[in-house]
């Protein structure tokens, strides 16, 4: 197990008086008070990403979270109070990052997303004020290349020879670049020096039947240059893996080959904002390196923890395990589980229905282990996740709190019709750390 502590949580200028901290907050032009959480109790926030459904004909109208077994995430809303959570507003499909961004006490800007520095800071790769960092796949994409399928089959942790191949072999003149693959698929890629720009068009890995091939945005000589050095790294990276025995094994088994490595996400940041330093220290729990990224910029540790895999094989028990093992050390600990994402983009009801009931698990292991008058949890989705339309959705989704401070209502299940019946009524995301923060809630 790997801890990465953030070196810059406490980067921001900072004094304690009278249990507050005086901080320099973004659109705050003087000095402002912020009252921090420093309870008595340790504070677990759990997060099923987009663990939030619609009704499912497979599942005799049900959605996912009323269908399966979940009695621990019951027993906190049963023991606790329950309401609806927006990471944003109501009618806004909220991509993870930024509902997370959100949720972590950030500013917001849903038509720029900088998920690309996220996914970067989350792989672990060094990003300074004028790198550029991208969400990368491996991708299946013809001789034209025109994509055929953005994630190359959903290929494992076999793509680690993929990228050693990447590494030794790729050069791109002149520029300086990192590649590493993170889960699956995925990976993170940046480009060093000031001479790159996010003001480019990319691909994604939605676009089957489109050439994947990046554009600038602005007719600017930087916007050309970033354009022309993201193609210049897909065609080699091309070259190489369509020639790599794993992928010409993959194709005597009608698997889609990985042949190349395709950014689509881009991101620049020019520091840190530690957001979450007021409320204490915080730790987080979490396969998926756009979530880590977010919560590093938030000013929170990170520990990587083996056998979590951001899929429906995650074991979310290794992570209810970590989580405990560092509880003595952190006052907030946020657990984010992936899987139940990954299997609504892919229609996956099964897959989804597999992953709630070990998020299940992991509540219950965690809630027979923690001393609950001294623990306060909070249960939430970050955003809902459509089986039907494998898209996010833009309906609010269900959050329970329970433990230390926290006042009861009559809600028996944890799901989304029980949602509307809780003493919580509606929250948003920039509202969650404040609320979590009450000593009474």
């Amino acid at each position: 197990m790997n801890l990465r502590q953030n070196a810059n949580a406490d980067s921001t200028d900072t004094k304690t008086r009278n249990g507050g901290e005086l901080l320099r907050q973004p659109g705050c032009k003087s000095i402002c008070l912020i009252f921090a959480l420093r309870l008595d109790v340790k504070l677990i926030i759990i997060i099923g990403d987009g663990m939030a459904d619609e009704p499912l004909e497979a599942l005799q109208g049900k959605t996912p979270l009323e269908y399966a077994q979940t009695p621990h995430m019951d027993a906190v809303a049963r023991s606790g109070s329950t309401g609806q959570f927006y990471a944003i507003e109501p009618g806004i499909k909220v991509d993870s990052d930024a509902a997370h961004l959100a949720m972590l006490g950030q500013e917001v800007d849903i038509s720029s997303s900088n998920r690309g520095a996220y996914e970067a800071l989350g792989a672990g790769l060094a990003l300074g004020p004028t790198d550029v960092g991208f969400r990368v796949n491996f991708a299946t994409i013809d001789d034209q290349f025109v994509l055929i399928d953005g994630r190359a089959g959903r290929i494992k942790s076999e793509a680690k020879e993929l990228e050693d191949a990447v590494n030794e072999t790729v050069e791109l003149d002149t520029i300086s670049f990192d590649f590493k693959q993170t889960l699956g698929f995925k990976g993170a890629f940046v480009l060093r020096d000031d001479d790159f720009t996010v003001d480019v068009s990319l691909p994604t890995q939605y676009g089957v039947g489109r050439r994947i091939w990046a554009r600038p945005l602005v007719e600017s000589t930087k916007a050309l240059h970033t354009a022309d050095t993201i193609n210049e790294f897909m065609s080699k990276t091309n070259e190489v893996l369509k020639r790599h025995p794993l992928n010409l094994e993959r194709l005597t088994e009608h698997k889609p080959p990985a042949n190349v490595v395709m950014p689509w996400a881009a991101g620049q940041i020019s520091r840190l904002n530690p957001t979450m330093t007021k409320y204490g220290k915080g730790l987080c729990v979490a396969a998926a390196p756009v979530i880590k990224g977010v919560c590093t910029y938030s000013g929170m540790d990170i520990v990587d923890v083996p056998g979590a895999t951001g899929e429906y094989d995650t074991d979310t028990l290794a992570k209810g395990k970590a989580a405990l093992e560092h509880l003595d050390d952190y006052d907030i600990v946020l657990i984010h589980v992936e899987g139940t994402d990954e299997a609504s983009h892919d229609g996956n009801v099964e897959g989804k229905l597999i992953t709630i009931e070990k998020i299940d698990a992991m509540v219950g292991y965690l809630l027979e282990r923690t001393d609950i008058a001294q623990t306060r949890f909070a249960l939430l989705a970050d955003h809902g996740s459509s089986c039907l339309t494998h898209d996010h959705m833009t309906t609010d989704v269900p959050i329970s709190v329970c433990g230390s401070g926290v006042g009861a209502d009559d809600v028996q299940q944890y799901n989304e019709k029980s949602a509307s019946k809780g003493r919580l009524n509606t929250l948003f995301g920039r509202q969650l750390m404040p609320f979590l923060a009450r000593s009474r809630v």
